[in-house]
């Protein structure tokens, strides 16, 4: 019962977008190259990446919120049954000022971008970033990780300005995250 009062506390905004930056985060160069990076995957596939940064949860689990976000604005519902290209969408999710992200998946994009992949892809590509405060090149970096997955998938090359993965690397000594599938805290 707390957890259904609670979820009606967090009104969330009304999209604006593909990018949806409530938390005003993501400078104006990266919000271009991310909206350019979805546009193309949603173009060539036919599925929806959507970003949404909020300045809390109210702490609510990022998990919810995520999903509250892909059920209420219907995030990759486009398409006939049997099609692949639906329930294909997926939504990246930062809250700055609470530490945390989450990538959520719909039923049918869950088939290629795992959980355990969508925690790979915050924890190396994005919570490297968000530590130093980048979070614009974070979220371009996580929703890159996305339409790689969505290439593959889909058998498309992207052909945009799309930033190349940095190779793995050893954690700097100090940092360190928590990761539960496709979410962590930025610690």
């Amino acid at each position: 019962m707390l957890a259904q009062s609670a979820a009606a506390q967090l009104q969330i905004p009304q999209p604006v977008g593909y990018v949806n930056d409530f938390a005003n985060v993501i400078p104006a160069e990266q919000e271009q190259r991310i909206q350019a990076i979805i546009d193309e995957v949603r173009t060539k596939s036919g599925g929806e990446i959507v970003v949404v940064t909020l300045p809390s949860l109210e702490r609510r689990p990022a998990s919810e919120v995520a999903l509250q976000i892909g059920r209420e604005w219907r995030i990759g519902q486009k398409g006939e049954a049997g099609d692949s290209a639906r329930n294909t969408g997926a939504v990246l999710l930062v809250a700055p000022t609470d530490r945390e992200w989450r990538i959520e998946t719909g039923l049918g994009t869950n088939a290629f971008i795992t959980a355990a992949e969508a925690g790979r892809i915050g924890r190396e590509l994005m919570v490297p970033r968000f530590q130093t405060g980048d979070y614009g090149n974070g979220i371009l970096l996580g929703v890159a990780g996305l339409a790689q997955q969505y290439s593959q998938r889909f058998g498309f090359q992207m052909t945009g300005d799309v930033p190349a993965a940095p190779q793995q690397q050893q954690p700097a000594t100090g940092s360190r995250g928590r990761s539960s599938g496709g979410r962590a805290l930025i610690i």
